[in-house]
């Protein structure tokens, strides 16, 4: 088959395809049969390769089908429309036969019962095979050079998706007002549903038409027999006809050696840094300017604020491993730079607001050893941002994890000399002894039972606040106390002097000036 004949029946019948969905999908049998017929039978008659004409006695397939196609727009009738329609197929499929050259009618009936099984096999597999026919002059080959161009663009994008749905549904979760607005973003004008069941009955109806439209094309070629031995002994072409066309080789373009996943990485980092910075616009709006939140998502200014620290910390923690990945595909080049730069700094912005959240939600609830852990790797993070970007503007990227690691070891060194039970504590019973600490519409009390939870730490801390506590709190933590220090009098491992602890020296100091029950 001549390939460009292929292309433009190919694309015919992809076109034809379209134009199937808007006659007949979810739309009644009716006038649209016999137009669907006689553009079908045109469309045959005109990409037929035209070597020969049709049989003039195969002329009356087209009129069976035009007046089988009639009987739809006619009746309603379910035992009637069926046969019609299959008439249609029948005629519509011997004609696009005829018009290729082959006689159909002038056949003994053995030999049309051969071919019409012949027509038929072709006719399920023609949309494949205009498609891979379309290709055998290299046509598809010369563009090669254009495809490979645009190819690492490509895999950089279906590569960056699930990375920005993994970003998106973190910063959704961590902001409500970037959240409604990322859900309002992916709620199209139309019905992804609709386009899809659409589509897909466009291409079960370009497959459809494909058939005919193949046998029209190239009915000759593949069924075997139809052309008179003659003609078959003195046609040089291909296939008993003349060859009108010959595939060229074509030189393929040579593609300098480039590092493999470069673009693709490149990709994905500027993915995510307009993702960050459309995020970085929402808190530069709502939360450090103040906006109103309760117009935009229906949340007051302080609740929409005490979200989201976890999931922010998380975000800056999985860009800190992106960047350090892209550096190692990308390599240090003026692009990686301003991309790497932007990165960081929209990552500095979702810190800074996950720092805010925290300490706006510790202003209100008070201190746990969650919220303390979690602000120490706030801490941490700040630090590895203030390293990479020195590192990166010197070209120092390799000595980054060290940097990393040494700085986590800073902070662990610096959360052991705090100490968070005796650091948490301490917070919680300085909110209960001056209440203005509080902020507005937060929680003066004191948790507890949760503060019993905790080591010795806190017990210093417990004692100093019974004091300021309810009578009925006081009571309660008073014997939850006194009976802590009989268990720390009668451990008998702490009584070595090798078992020194300062910790259990001080809270049992501090038991020792209760009174006794």
């Amino acid at each position: 088959m001549d390939p460009r004949i292929a292309r433009r029946a190919a694309a015919v019948a992809l076109l034809a395809g379209i134009v199937a969905d808007v006659l007949f999908d979810r739309v009644g049998l009716g006038i649209n049969v016999p137009i669907a017929t006689l553009s079908t039978l045109a469309l045959v008659t005109w990409l037929a390769p035209g070597h020969r004409p049709a049989d003039p006695v195969d002329w009356w397939l087209p009129a069976v089908a035009l007046t089988a196609s009639l009987g739809p727009a006619l009746r309603t009738d379910p035992s009637i429309v069926p046969l019609d329609l299959g008439l249609v197929v029948v005629a519509t499929s011997a004609w696009s036969v005829a018009v290729s050259g082959v006689a159909v009618t002038r056949r003994a009936a053995t030999a049309l019962a051969v071919l019409g099984t012949q027509a038929a096999l072709t006719a399920l597999v023609g949309l494949a095979w205009l498609l891979a026919g379309s290709g055998a002059d290299g046509f598809f080959a010369s563009r090669s050079g254009q495809v490979r161009r645009v190819a690492p663009f490509a895999r950089g994008v279906v590569i960056a998706l699930p990375v920005l749905v993994g970003f998106s549904i973190l910063l959704a979760s961590a902001d409500a007002v970037f959240g409604r607005a990322l859900d309002d973003a992916l709620h199209l004008p139309v019905d992804l549903g609709d386009v899809l069941g659409r589509g897909l009955f466009s291409a079960i109806a370009a497959w459809l038409v494909a058939g005919p439209i193949a046998l029209a094309v190239g009915a000759r070629e593949v069924v075997a027999g139809s052309a008179d031995p003659a003609e078959d002994s003195t046609d040089a072409g291909f296939n008993g006809r003349a060859a009108d066309w010959v595939p060229v080789p074509r030189p393929g373009v040579a593609v300098p050696p480039t590092r493999v996943g470069t673009t693709e990485t490149f990709v994905v980092l500027v993915a995510v840094d307009v993702l960050f910075a459309v995020f970085a616009v929402v808190q530069v709006v709502f939360l450090f300017g103040g906006a109103d939140t309760l117009a935009a998502i229906g949340m007051t200014y302080s609740d929409y604020a005490r979200q989201g620290y976890f999931q922010l910390v998380g975000v800056v923690a999985l860009a800190g491993i992106l960047l350090l990945g892209a550096h190692e595909v990308i390599g240090r080049t003026r692009a990686f730079l301003v991309a790497a730069t932007g990165l960081l700094v929209l990552t500095a912005v979702i810190l800074g607001s996950a720092a805010l959240r925290l300490a706006l939600y510790q202003g209100a609830y008070g201190w746990t050893e969650l919220r303390f852990f979690v602000g120490a790797s706030i801490a941490w993070l700040a630090l590895c941002l203030g390293f990479a970007v020195a590192l990166l503007l010197r070209d120092r990227m390799r000595w980054l994890p060290h940097a990393l690691a040494m700085s986590a070891v800073g902070v662990t060194l610096a959360v052991s000399t705090i100490g968070p039970q005796a650091f948490v504590m301490h917070q919680n019973v300085a909110r209960v002894l001056d209440p203005s600490l509080v902020a507005p519409g937060g929680s003066a009390g004191l948790d507890i039972d949760y503060g019993l939870t905790l080591g010795d730490d806190a017990i210093p801390e417990l004692v100093a606040a019974l004091s300021a506590l309810p009578d009925a709190q006081r009571g309660f933590l008073l014997t939850n106390l006194q009976v802590r220090r009989d268990e720390l009098a009668a451990e008998i491992r702490d009584a070595n002097p090798l078992a020194w602890n300062l910790a259990r020296v001080r809270a049992r100091d501090a038991l020792s000036s209760l009174p006794e029950p």
